[in-house]
């Protein structure tokens, strides 16, 4: 049965706005448009409103701002997500964009790679936030029926986790598995996998604190917020950061939820994870050996706002297996109180003949099953094998790798030797320019601005070309700095009305198709990607 597209409201008072924003979106989405706040409020009563509304701030008799208020004071339209896109791009304006109601605040000209992202994201919010609610809404109209509920909890909880085995028949890279068994009706287990695109699979694995309702709740946003947060970023350590700060930030029952993030290349092999206080993941070898992905990258999801969460990667090769579990498989206890514990995970992982990732999942249920041997099951007993079947090819990424150091003077040397590798590896000359643009911003600012004292300092600048993509990162052990986090500049203003800087910083997010920050292992890291089309 196909899914209804979603509908989406463009309100703005320039036909031309309207024109640009329905062209981008209509081929994935139903859109309407109104062109001032007076048609917008009429257009959300009908029967089937819209699931998101693109809203203009400056607009005659009703601007944008109250059009919203009004929209987050009505019941009936409160919860459709209001993105602002204006040509106010204070930083003022948006923190009152977001103070009356909007979920997001994009500033014109608008980058459409950008607003069919943010708009991709929201929507899915929405989609799932709506069938959590109706979930929820099931469970509270049938209190009086506490073990009917219960069980109408669990189908909702099951029907959250993928069940249609084998998941990807049309893909012969590996094979996926997983079961998920709760101690009661409803718990806290999670597991998830998906493609972020053609061939990278996410995995991912959680455990929430505490049992029943509130934990399968819980586990529910989490699981939707990596969802969303994957669709824009192939970075492991990046997508659980985000999702602990949106989870702290309002987190009042003080659940928390440990997770295991792995994101698999089907073509390479290479595995990047990240573990946020989860059990360790075992990888088994073709040969049969078993190997512990120990590291813990930070502690569990949802304790505290503002953590930085690191990741790792390992390469897996035909054969290999890696098995993924919650706490309950080690932590099985069977009548006389004794724990199934890792040891006994790992051997059984090791020397079980296993010829699928189905077959070490049901085994290892089995097993633990075998173990209780009927005693109580206090905890969610849930597992995931996936196991690579190709042997990964060999890909050869045209790398740039420098070393510098904090003078001004290594800048010139670096872009020499960048308009060598991108002659060699025939980049396109605008894109060049464009690219020597970015580094003549970005590391004036980190040798004139990011060391306090007069010493010496390297800088670490690597750029590889992959899948018709320029990825850039530049590392250095400065003083903690994320440079997109300035105030955006008013471009509007003339010249001698301005405040001093900020241009180069906006000229980069405007190049560049995607930018990040992380401070790793006490240094500074940007990750910059650039959508190329390479000269044949």
């Amino acid at each position: 049965m196909a899914v209804e597209q979603q509908k989406i409201l463009v309100v703005d008072d320039e036909r031309l706005n309207i024109n640009v924003l329905v062209d981008l979106l209509k081929p994935d989405y139903k859109m309407m448009a109104a062109k001032n706040g007076e048609q917008a409020l009429k257009a959300v009563k009908i029967a089937n409103p819209p699931d998101l509304i693109l809203l203009d701030i400056m607009m005659p008799e009703i601007d944008g701002y109250e059009v919203c208020r009004r929209l987050k004071a009505d019941k009936a339209t409160r919860d459709i997500p209001v993105i602002f896109i204006t040509a106010m791009g204070e930083t003022s304006d948006e923190t009152k964009g977001l103070e009356v109601g909007a979920v997001d605040y994009l500033t014109k000209p608008i980058s459409p790679p950008i607003v069919q992202a943010r708009v991709k994201t929201h929507l899915a919010l929405r989609r799932n936030m709506a069938e959590l609610q109706k979930a929820y809404g099931v469970i509270e109209a049938q209190k009086e029926r506490m073990q009917e509920e219960l069980n109408v909890g669990r189908s909702i909880q099951m029907s959250m986790v993928p069940q249609k085995f084998p998941a990807f028949p049309d893909r012969d890279e590996f094979s996926i598995h997983a079961a998920l068994h709760p101690a009661r009706e409803v718990g806290g287990d999670f597991y998830d996998f998906f493609f972020i695109d053609e061939n990278r699979l996410c995995v991912c694995i959680g455990d929430v604190s505490g049992k029943g309702v509130p934990a399968a709740l819980f586990m529910a946003v989490t699981r939707t917020l990596i969802k969303a947060r994957a669709i824009d970023d192939t970075s492991t350590a990046s997508i659980i950061t985000r999702v602990n700060d949106e989870i702290s930030r309002d987190n009042k029952a003080y659940m928390f939820i440990t997770i295991f993030l792995g994101i698999l290349n089907t073509v390479t092999g290479e595995l990047i994870y990240t573990n946020a206080g989860h059990n360790p993941s075992l990888i088994r070898r073709a040969k049969g050996a078993v190997e512990r992905l120990d590291p813990l990258h930070g502690p569990v999801v949802g304790a505290r706002e503002g953590l930085a969460y690191k990741e790792d990667s390992v390469s897996v090769s035909e054969g290999d297996v890696l098995l993924m579990y919650t706490d309950g498989v080690t932590e099985a206890r069977n009548r006389a109180k004794d724990y199934f514990e890792e040891q006994r995970l790992t051997d059984l992982f090791s020397t079980g003949e296993f010829d699928s990732a189905e077959a070490v999942v049901e085994t290892t249920v089995s097993k633990v099953k075998q173990f209780e041997d009927g005693a109580d099951q206090f905890d969610d007993i849930t597992v995931m094998a996936l196991q690579f079947l190709k042997q990964p090819q060999a890909v050869e990424i045209p790398v740039l790798d420098m070393t510098l150091i904090n003078q001004l003077t290594e800048i010139a040397r670096f872009k020499e030797s960048f308009n060598a590798f991108s002659e060699e590896n025939k980049i396109p000359t605008p894109i060049r320019r464009e690219l020597n643009m970015v580094f003549d911003e970005l590391l004036n600012n980190v040798i004139s601005y990011a060391y306090q004292d007069n010493g010496e300092h390297e800088i670490e600048v690597r750029v590889e070309v992959a899948r018709e993509r320029l990825v850039v990162s530049i590392a250095d052990d400065g003083i903690p700095f994320n440079p997109f986090d300035a105030d955006k500049p008013d471009t509007g203003l003339a010249l001698e009305d301005r405040m001093p800087g900020g241009l180069g910083i906006h000229l980069v997010l405007k190049v560049m198709d995607k930018v990040a920050y992380q401070r790793r292992t006490n240094k500074n890291v940007l990750t910059l990607v650039k959508n190329i089309k390479v000269d044949e």
